[in-house]
């Protein structure tokens, strides 16, 4: 058996492949293209979804080593020696060219000759109802029936179970090789698919009219053969990454420290496509597995950022295939650090008091359970894991629902989940094979072109009629179709005296599509008319100012602020933008002032706007700038302006950034860990919103008397006079209060040794209440409580407040307040002495006093 580092062998399975005709494809980014029904890419087949249906026919065979990110098997990893969120999936295509008797014979070379494994080691697996695979390993390949095992749809099917339990489309069955260790124990090596069937309603198999082959090969697990250990975690890319962990946390658990490499490597990788640590989707299962590291690493209390240093050793142990990775290694760690320091913020200010107040609350009710409820609170407003909350309360004997909280998580995430105002849900799912189109707008605005498609309804037609609406796929086009961020071209088309209304146009499966209208008069549009093309000229133009604004706005914000600024997102549209990008602090009002100023100096300098088309490697050569987390082809296009920015780009630009007119940024803000984004306008959009705001600047200074340039002065008298009439106010109120709380106090109940003090304001905010209570407790020194509201407005506000004997005697007034203003929709926090809350319904003020007065009876 040759002993191969995990780099040899990804390279010589490659080679393979290659030498036997298929064409080698790099790995797709984490983040599927075009595929919503998968949250990251999980498997190699992924990125040939198209090539298996049909939809796409270049190429009939494909070999590649795919990044893939799975969790369904999260609590399993660490635990046991093959299991990861992060790995590399190797694997042999074919789109209806050969299939059983090649896949299998290659699989068996492969292993037998290439890798050298001697074959008394192996033995494979087969569908109990594939006589075809048995009868290929058996006959043709010489294999004893002793070394050839029969299983049923559960193990040797895929999608497993799929005959009975569905689902309808594409399956077959499958052959697994097994490698027998030392001690008797197999691992399954390689997953042989072959895909020869549709799964219709009932369990009813179809044969294909084109039979696909997909295998997989974990690399990690095969390179654990060939380097003769036990585990993954002990092969030669992972040795670093694990004792990188060990040097980094007081942990000497091995089952701990794998998982937290694991955990590092799949971050590093996600991050590297993208995906930034959030609250939803993607952005969710990042920030998780970064929160899981940290608490794995120990006491939460004691926490310091740790990940961040892991970083180093992941890149350097994967630099040969993802060079990536290692250029963009102190970016991603940025990233990181900032997660786990906002992590720890949160825990250590807030989080865990929260916690021990909810624990109170549930013991002075009796609960051994934590509601769900309280556990989806904990997450969205503190940001604790449930992992956590569910440590925090088991150990103190509360039982937590797990299941529940994640449910109730993913339906938080579906709720805020916001989808594309710009669907194209006219083909999802609707089976059409598009044809490609050529784009000529870099070129022109209008062109003559023929109609090759019409699509309505999710159906492919011949023809569209007046009134009709549809997706129009042309032989070229100067409409550009949505995409990188920028949206899709407006215009017409006309033909045989019909006027044609294009919507928006969509890019998809290499065709633009022009949603579009048939406005008439009269007549039909056929597949095989020649339409005069036409982009709304207005619309492009404000679109290329945006977009070229944001070019420019990158190059200064590096400048500005650090070249550790990377953009991890935008989207433009007529002379409007908003620029997603990585930065770690907030930025200071001098510093904004920096950026909008160097922004409009580039362009009042009006420099030259370039295009070229080159290889990428040239490309990155020049020092190019491509999107963080973007896949580009072997040919890209590079947009550079002036001398200061040069990016990977397939979008419209000004000719020169003079055409830009003005860039105005109107906000910018935190929209994540170590993510931050501006939002701007440029052309007429700019100058429409300065003359508003100068309109605005001169009816405020009219009204206050005096000219535009004097305003500020005057809003800083009238301030005055306001401030000095409050404290007029307030020292009135003083004298009221005084002997406000006198009556008060006479009016005070006994209930059992305690003297409760109630009372409802008219009109006091939350300070006057405050001050109130302190008076309270001049005159109370012992035995008190102190419950009060006051009305402001539309809402009602609330203090509770305890003597400091009733307070070490048990009673934790923040609690108390927090369960009588929940049963009317209302909340409350603060200390064990002292809480505030409020209501936005007067009405249910006098039902607030009774359910107070319930809670004190059982609670003293």
């Amino acid at each position: 058996m040759r002993r191969l580092s995990t780099d040899q062998l990804r390279k010589s399975y490659l080679d393979f492949f290659v030498s036997k005709g298929h064409k080698l494809f790099k790995s797709d980014s984490l983040v599927p293209a075009n595929d919503p029904s998968v949250l990251f890419t999980s498997a190699g087949m992924n990125q040939f979804k198209d090539r298996f249906l049909g939809k796409v026919r270049d190429v009939k065979r494909a070999t590649s080593c795919q990044k893939c990110f799975r969790t369904g098997d999260l609590e399993q990893v660490g635990q046991t020696p093959f299991h990861h969120t992060f790995f590399e999936m190797l694997g042999n295509f074919s789109f209806g060219d050969y299939f059983k008797v090649e896949a299998i014979q290659w699989a068996w070379e492969f292993v037998t000759d290439v890798m050298e494994i001697d074959p008394a080691r192996l033995w494979v697996s087969v569908y109990d109802d594939d006589a075809e695979a048995l009868k290929i390993w058996h006959k043709t390949m010489g294999l004893p029936p002793e070394k050839i095992r029969k299983f049923g749809q559960k193990d040797n099917f895929w999608p497993s179970s799929a005959i009975t339990d569905g689902p309808n489309g594409p399956c077959g069955p499958c052959s697994e090789i097994y490698y027998e260790k030392e001690g008797g124990d197999s691992v399954e090596v390689w997953n042989l698919v072959f895909t020869q069937y549709n799964r219709a309603d009932g369990g009813v198999l179809e044969p294909l009219p084109n039979k696909n082959i997909d295998t997989g090969m974990g690399l990690e697990r095969m390179s654990s053969v060939l380097q003769g250990v036990d585990s993954n975690f002990k092969i030669d890319c992972f040795v670093p990454i694990v004792e990188a962990v060990r040097k980094s946390v007081d942990i000497s658990e091995e089952r701990i420290l794998c998982t937290i490499a694991d955990h590092a490597r799949a971050v590093a990788f996600c991050i590297c496509d993208g995906v930034l640590p959030s609250n939803d989707g993607r952005g969710y299962v990042v920030r998780k597995l970064i929160r899981r590291c940290l608490y794995l690493a120990g006491d939460a209390h004691h926490a310091k950022p740790f990940l961040y240093k892991i970083i180093s050793s992941v890149a350097d142990s994967m630099k040969e295939p993802y060079p990536e990775v290692l250029e963009r290694r102190d970016n991603i760690a940025q990233i990181i650090k900032a997660e786990e320091e906002k992590y720890i913020k949160n825990i250590l200010e807030g989080g865990s008091e929260k916690l021990a107040v909810i624990l109170e609350l549930l013991k002075a009710e009796g609960s051994s359970n934590l509601p769900a409820q309280t556990g989806l609170d904990l997450y969205v407003t503190y940001g604790i894991q449930p992992e956590f909350t569910k440590d925090y309360f088991e150990k103190a004997g509360v039982t937590v629902d797990m299941a529940r909280i994640d449910e109730l998580i993913r339906q938080e995430q579906d709720k805020s989940r916001m989808t594309s105002k710009m669907s194209c849900a006219i083909f999802s799912g609707s089976g059409v094979v598009l044809k490609p189109s050529r784009f000529v707008g870099y070129e022109s605005d209008s062109c003559r072109a023929k109609v090759i498609q019409i699509v309505k309804d999710a159906a492919e037609v011949r023809e569209a009629a007046v009134g009709q609406k549809v997706g129009i796929v042309l032989e070229e086009t100067p409409f550009y179709g949505e995409s990188g961020g920028q949206v899709g071209d407006v215009g017409t088309m006309a033909c045989k005296g019909l006027k044609i209304v294009v919507r928006d146009t969509k890019k998809q499966d290499g065709a633009s599509v022009h949603l579009a209208e048939i406005e008439g008069p009269s007549g039909t549009l056929s597949v095989g008319d020649v339409v005069e093309a036409q982009v709304d000229a207005a619309h492009r133009q404000a679109v290329k100012r945006a977009h070229t604004a944001t070019h420019i706005l990158q190059a200064v914000l590096r400048k500005v602020l650090g070249a550790h600024v990377q953009q991890a997102g935008s989207f433009v549209e007529p002379d409007r933008f908003r620029f997603d990008f990585t930065h770690f602090k907030d930025i200071s009002d001098e510093e904004m002032e920096d950026i909008q100023g160097l922004l409009n100096a580039y362009v009042i300098r009006n420099d030259k706007i370039d295009s070229r088309t080159m290889s990428k490697a040239e490309a990155q050569k020049t020092g190019a700038i491509a999107l963080f987390g973007e896949k580009y082809e072997d040919t890209v296009r590079v947009v550079s302006v002036g001398e200061y920015s040069k990016e990977f780009c397939g979008g419209t630009h000004a000719d020169g950034t003079g055409r830009i007119g003005l860039v105005l940024i109107t906000q910018e803000s935190s929209v994540g860990s170590g993510l931050r984004r501006i939002e701007a306008l440029t052309g007429k959009l700019a100058f429409d919103h300065l003359m508003e705001a100068r309109r605005t600047l001169e009816e405020a200074s009219d009204k206050l008397r005096t000219k535009p340039e004097r305003l500020l002065a005057g809003l800083d008298a009238q301030s005055r006079k306001l401030k000095a009439l409050e404290k007029d106010l307030l020292r009135l109120q003083e004298k009221t209060l005084a002997s406000d709380v006198e009556e008060m106090v006479k009016k005070g109940r006994r209930v059992k040794d305690i003297v409760v003090i109630e009372h409802q304001f008219k009109n006091a905010d939350i300070g006057f209440l405050r001050r109130c209570v302190d008076l309270l407790k001049g005159k109370v020194a012992s035995a008190g409580i102190f419950f009060l509201s006051g009305q402001k407005d539309e809402d009602v506000y609330f203090v509770c407040g305890v003597t400091q004997d009733v307070a070490q005697k048990g009673l934790a007034v923040d609690a108390l307040l927090k369960k009588t203003l929940s049963a009317f929709g209302g909340s409350g926090g603060g200390r064990r002495d002292f809480a505030q809350g409020g209501l936005k319904d007067i009405s249910k003020t006098e039902a607030v006093f009774k359910e107070f007065g319930r809670l004190i009876q059982e609670v003293l």
